[in-house]
């Protein structure tokens, strides 16, 4: 028995918006990282390079090449956007969150 072409309309309509939410979430992760692909599987030399890099040049992915750093990184600190959460009243940056979550399926906050 044929299903009823009123019936596919919706599914299209779905399928559309399913593909527009994840490329339209893709392109604000990418727009948010300074045009440039997410990086995974950091380790502590990584974290570290980009703390450096924010204090040189005031986003995470961005690279100076002057020799000389500015007078403002010999004195200056970061103070990362931190939300709260009620998992054992640590704090976590949000977008670590979601990640460590949807992407590597780690729940551990720990």
């Amino acid at each position: 028995m044929p299903v009823p072409f009123e019936g596919l309309l919706p599914y299209a309509i779905m399928t559309a918006f399913f593909g527009l939410a994840g490329h339209g979430t893709g392109f604000i992760r990418y727009w948010d990282n300074g045009w440039k692909n997410d990086r995974f599987n950091l380790d502590a030399w990584d974290e570290k390079m980009m703390e450096r890099d924010f204090l040189l040049t005031g986003v995470k992915r961005g690279q100076s090449s002057d020799p000389i750093a500015p007078e403002h990184f010999k004195t200056s600190h970061i103070q990362l956007q931190r939300y709260w959460t009620p998992y054992r009243d640590q704090y976590f940056i949000f977008r670590e969150r979601l990640y460590r979550g949807y992407v590597t399926g780690e729940w551990d906050f720990s």
